[in-house]
């Protein structure tokens, strides 16, 4: 069986696992993010030779950022040395193999296309509640990366203002999985310590702020999703993120939807929305997938 070694650069941990050509993971590890270029080439050094058992193909990484095809990363996030190294020309170079490097979220579209929730789709798009909101666009079953590298950051959106005073709330700022948090920080009985799951748990025994900040938070996400449907139309649109497994989320989210189509009755395409099947592994497979498009398309497993 020939593998894929796969990497995740995230800003608090680095994942690493090998991808069969299949889609299977194994061998997967987490460590902390290393904070230079030297330190993470050590990260993988370490890990390829306790895996050299296995037949490497290549590798495939996921990364922050605007990832352009030469391998270069444009753009901000928590993991300098990515901005500052091209990682992709280095670790070609490195072990002498092909390898594939695209946008995190980018990745999360891929693994849901080729092994998720969206096979059957020929457009669709991908939510990711974290931090912020990240995303992408698949059309015709391929990515819609944009002039700029920027298809599909919803996050960027601006989904409320006040004009008179020159203030404009995007998406991420009102409802990522952490502003959800971060409205409760001065409530008891957390206060800084709030985190998505408390949130619902504290919500579910009529906790009234708790309560607020998630009606905030869904009716963002409805709203976001509305809009998404009628400036791209696409066939499904995918929810992902860790806060995604919360007991009945999709059920909320349908609600506010329901909220929503009610005061818009004109409106009468109402999304097809769908929770990702993929979560901490979904950069790692949609990376392989990439990966196997670009090197190996006659190989790939669909």
């Amino acid at each position: 069986m020939e593998f894929l070694l796969t990497i995740d650069i995230g800003g608090t941990f680095i994942k690493l696992a090998l991808i069969s050509i299949t889609g299977q993971p194994v061998e997967k590890e987490e460590v902390s993010t290393p904070q230079s270029i030297e330190e993470f080439c050590d990260v993988i050094d370490q890990y390829y030779k306790r895996m050299k058992k296995y037949s490497f193909i290549g590798l495939s990484i996921s990364s922050p950022g605007s990832v352009t095809d030469t391998g270069h990363v444009l753009g901000y996030s928590a993991v300098p040395f990515i901005h500052e190294h091209n990682v992709k020309h280095l670790l070609s170079k490195r072990y002498e193999l092909p390898v594939f490097m695209e946008n995190d979220a980018n990745c999360a579209a891929l693994s849901e296309l080729w092994k998720g929730a969206a096979r059957e789709c020929e457009t669709f798009a991908c939510i990711v509640c974290g931090t912020g909101v990240g995303g992408a666009l698949v059309m015709n079953k391929k990515l819609v990366k944009g002039a700029n590298l920027h298809g599909g950051e919803f996050g960027y959106s601006i989904l409320a203002s006040d004009t008179h005073e020159n203030v404009y709330e995007t998406w991420s700022e009102m409802g990522s999985s952490s502003a959800l948090s971060r409205r409760l920080k001065h409530q008891p009985p957390y206060f800084e310590g709030w985190t998505g799951p408390r949130v619902f748990e504290q919500a579910g025994k009529h906790h009234v702020e708790a309560r607020k900040s998630l009606d905030s938070f869904f009716s963002t996400l409805a709203i976001g999703i509305f809009n998404i449907q009628y400036i791209v139309d696409p066939e499904k649109i995918l929810v992902g993120g860790g806060i995604t497994r919360q007991p009945d989320f999709l059920e909320e989210l349908e609600q506010r939807m329901d909220r929503l189509l009610e005061a818009k009755p004109i409106a009468k395409v109402r999304p097809s929305i769908s929770l990702c099947h993929y979560l901490d592994e979904a950069q790692l497979v949609g990376a392989a997938y990439g990966w196997l498009k670009e090197y190996r398309k006659d190989d790939l497993r669909v």
